[in-house]
């Protein structure tokens, strides 16, 4: 590190030693994911070894494309990739529209609304699944995507109040001036308050989208047909089919670091707009 007159500052104990502490956290951190990375390049008889190597003497690259085209895993990722997009692009609109109405407005009942949304949040989903089930069967939506993509109209409580809590802190006197110039409410969410929410939003549109590509639960429920299918189906499908067999469990290692990816890059690109959501809501 530099100081003003240019000259190199010495580094002090404590900051050697954050600095291999942060390295071996990053190491430790990182280990599951290269370990399952190499694990899947293996080959039949190094897997079953009684030692079995780290890295692999004949990588089986290959087997990517055979769980990728051939067993057509691209099918589910495009799938979880399309439902993850819809869900955040309407989490990112619908949440911040709502918040802005509660923490911008005040009206009769409005402690009412954000206290039942806020019981929403501590009731478990296997405690709705069966109403939603019933009700979904009753509009005809089963073994469709809409009873996946429908409630993302509504928002979500969780980015509700994080977008709450981030938006009180945009001086309301940036509304008072902007309506003085003749904008209505819409244009001063629209062209005031949501450019200032980014850092926000991509905190909001990381945790939808890796929610959405997680969740197992809704498409085991909704969802029929094999090409409709979702990444979590058919890694649970790849297990019960090929869990006994050699080549199979080494597939599904492969379908588990291919399904990693999207979300990592989506975190790579998001990460320093996110910290920055995360530092926001801190101060407040």
């Amino acid at each position: 590190m530099k100081t003003r007159s240019g000259l190199r500052e010495k580094p002090t104990v404590s900051t050697v030693l954050f600095k291999i502490f942060a390295v071996v956290l990053a190491c430790v951190i990182l280990f599951p994911y290269i370990w399952l990375i190499s694990t899947s390049l293996l080959t039949g008889e190094e897997y079953y070894r009684s030692v079995q190597p780290f890295f692999s003497s004949d990588p089986q690259w290959g087997r990517y494309y055979t769980v990728l085209i051939e067993m057509q895993f691209y099918r589910s990722i495009f799938n979880s990739i399309f439902l993850a997009a819809v869900s955040v692009v309407l989490n990112i609109i619908v949440s911040p529209f709502i918040a802005y109405g509660l923490s911008r407005f005040r009206f009769k009942g409005r402690y009412v609304v954000f206290v039942l949304m806020l019981c929403t949040m501590f009731l478990p989903t296997q405690v709705t699944s069966i109403p939603k089930f019933l009700f979904y069967k009753e509009l005809g939506w089963l073994y469709t995507y809409l009873p996946l993509i429908v409630p993302g109209f509504f928002g979500a409580a969780t980015s509700v109040m994080f977008t709450m809590a981030f938006m009180k802190n945009i001086p309301k006197e940036m509304d008072e001036a902007a309506m003085i110039d003749g904008c209505n409410h819409f244009r001063i969410w629209l062209s005031i308050i949501m450019p200032q929410m980014v850092p926000a939003l991509c905190l909001v549109a990381l945790n939808t989208f890796l929610g959405n590509w997680k969740n197992s639960q809704a498409p085991l429920i909704y969802l029929r047909d094999p090409e409709m299918f979702t990444v979590p189906l058919t890694l649970l499908k790849f297990q019960s089919n090929d869990s006994l067999a050699e080549v199979g469990r080494l597939q599904l290692y492969a379908a588990l670091v291919i399904a990693i990816v999207p979300v990592s890059v989506l975190f790579l690109i998001l990460q320093r707009r996110m910290n920055k959501g995360v530092e926001a809501a801190d101060l407040k």
